[in-house]
């Protein structure tokens, strides 16, 4: 089924638009989109099925309230509330729950209760009505206050089940739209990551190396190429999972170094040395790339002569601890977080690892990157 746009749809639909406007207008845009969908449904053909079902379950608790002695009005007032009001302001709560969060709800609280206490003093009166038949006011006061001690304890008790409801259902709808706004946000960040980690100038500066070395007849050329063949197609599927074992970076930062130490010469020498605990242990895909990216292009690139890049990693007062040395020209004065570490510290927030954390800091003559992750479960 095809549903047209609210301003494009019959004249139910056009008039309806115009009065949810504003309401529209308040709204996110993923819950504005789920709004206008719901409406184009309910005030369509098939939406109709929707309402006569609502109608005939309003009708059907009403005749059941009536066969129990109750007056029609306050059987058909109960059923309007079983079947109108609190599904549609559960529905309220949940498209937008924003208006029904704690603190709204707080401020709101004495106004729901007066109404509560008001829709069962109404109710309490037709009732008073329909058993006697007329109004009478001395013989209403004396029930009054003699049911009262039932009636507003049990009137509170039912506004305050509507507001915990209420709050439960915007809260559960809150929580989805965070997880959802998290999980779009770390799949940008890897998204971003793939096409800032194999960078053009790495891989254009690899391939000229190579050109050259072929066009020489340099024996360093097959061994280049296969190093790089398998470093892109290493990288790519890595960062396109969700979490790694450190093991299985470490695999990709060596064929890095091993690709940057041929064009580098002897200007880059580097150790990679796990245990196997520590390489057991998960987190974000291309977080021990980039660091090793920023020792050689910030460390020992720029040095003349050279340096030693290692990756350690162990396990250490039960966790892992994963760093990244290099004896390059260390950091400069003034310097801050770039970009890369940045995203790294925001990916180990929104990758589940609450207690992981990346520090960088000087050890002379060079810069040490220390990422401490939860030890894996044995």
């Amino acid at each position: 089924m095809k549903l047209q746009p609210l301003s494009e749809g019959n004249a139910l639909q056009r008039a309806y638009a115009r009065w949810a406007a504003p309401r529209y207008a308040c709204m996110a845009p993923e819950l504005r989109e789920q709004a206008e969908l719901l409406d184009r449904f309910l005030y369509s053909r098939p939406g109709l099925g929707v309402w006569l079902g609502l109608a005939g379950a309003l009708l059907g608790t009403s005749f059941g309230l009536r066969g129990f002695g109750l007056p029609w009005v306050v059987a058909v007032g109960i059923g309007a509330l079983l079947w109108l009001v609190i599904p549609f302001s559960l529905l309220a709560a949940w498209l937008q729950p924003g208006k029904f969060a704690f603190q709204q709800l707080r401020n709101k609280l004495w106004l729901s209760a007066l109404l509560g206490l008001s829709g069962a003093l109404c109710g309490f009166v037709l009732g008073h009505v329909g058993r006697h038949g007329a109004f009478d006011l001395e013989r209403l006061l004396e029930e009054l206050v003699r049911k009262g001690s039932l009636l507003v304890p049990a009137a509170l008790a039912a506004v305050a089940a509507m507001v915990a409801l209420q709050w439960g259902v915007a809260r559960v709808r809150q929580d989805l739209l965070e997880r959802a706004d998290t999980e779009r946000r770390a799949a940008e960040a890897r998204l971003q990551l793939l096409q800032a980690q194999i960078q053009p100038h790495f891989i254009f500066n690899t391939l000229a190396a190579l050109q050259h070395w072929v066009d020489t007849g340099d024996a360093r050329a097959p061994a280049l190429l296969r190093t790089l063949g398998e470093f892109l197609r290493g990288s790519t599927d890595l960062l396109g999972r969700r979490d790694v074992s450190v093991g299985e970076e470490a695999e990709i930062v060596r064929q890095y170094l091993q690709i940057m130490q041929a064009r580098l010469g002897e200007r880059l020498r580097f150790e990679i040395t796990l245990q196997p605990a520590a390489a057991a242990a998960t987190l974000p895909p291309g977080l021990l790339l980039t660091l090793v990216e920023n020792a050689v292009e910030h460390g020992i690139a720029p040095a003349l002569a050279g340096g030693t890049v290692r990756l350690l990693a162990a396990v250490e007062d039960q966790a892992v601890v994963v760093r990244v040395q290099d004896d390059g020209i260390g950091l400069a004065p003034g310097w801050h977080d770039g970009t890369g570490l940045a995203n790294s510290r925001e990916r180990l927030r929104h990758h589940g690892l609450g207690t992981g954390t990346l520090v960088l800091h000087t050890t002379p003559p060079g810069t040490e990157a220390v990422l401490t992750l939860p030890r894996p479960a044995p």
